[in-house]
């Protein structure tokens, strides 16, 4: 059996990850239409999402549910995944995040085929996700979307406060 190392397994899962992704969309799309496919796209994230932050959460050690934990659990993933952002926290219950790179974006951009899909999967994918994923974290934090890069803005903002 061959060896492979931890940067191994990191190449292998960073490099597939993101296009198993878009061709799973892609096939779906093709059997069940655009509307269809982003629907269950939507529900598939949705579960995916729950799973990570809980791992993440325990991986991290973090054993409470409060905005700054969030935060902490969101850079995590999004650091590991590619996405470029700055955190500016406000205060212990309010942090805006500005993303000024998703590699999920990123890797519509470089298909030109997708480009008129990019508006949609902002609007109509990008915030029910997360809405869902902070609503199921904690009911107190709330995510308000102002901008998005999808949608002709410089960046997406997530402005997170917890009552």
């Amino acid at each position: 059996m061959r060896k492979v190392t931890d940067a191994d397994k990191l190449l292998y899962y960073e490099r597939n990850f993101v296009t198993l992704d878009g061709l799973w969309m892609l096939e779906t799309e093709k059997v069940l239409g655009w509307d269809k496919a982003l629907e269950i796209d939507n529900t598939v994230w949705i579960r995916l999402l729950k799973i990570i932050v809980r791992r993440i959460k325990n991986y991290l050690k973090i054993e409470t549910n409060t905005l700054l934990d969030l935060v902490e659990i969101i850079t995590f993933r999004w650091s590991i995944e590619g996405w470029n952002y700055n955190v500016n926290k406000i205060s212990e219950s309010e942090v805006i995040i500005e993303v000024i790179g998703c590699p999920y974006k990123a890797s519509m951009d470089r298909n030109e085929d997708r480009h008129n899909k990019i508006p949609l999967i902002c609007k109509n994918m990008c915030s029910i996700i997360y809405n869902a994923m902070t609503e199921e974290f904690s009911p107190k934090i709330k995510l308000e979307r102002k901008t998005f890069m999808g949608l002709g803005d410089k960046s997406c903002e997530f402005h997170f406060k917890e009552s």
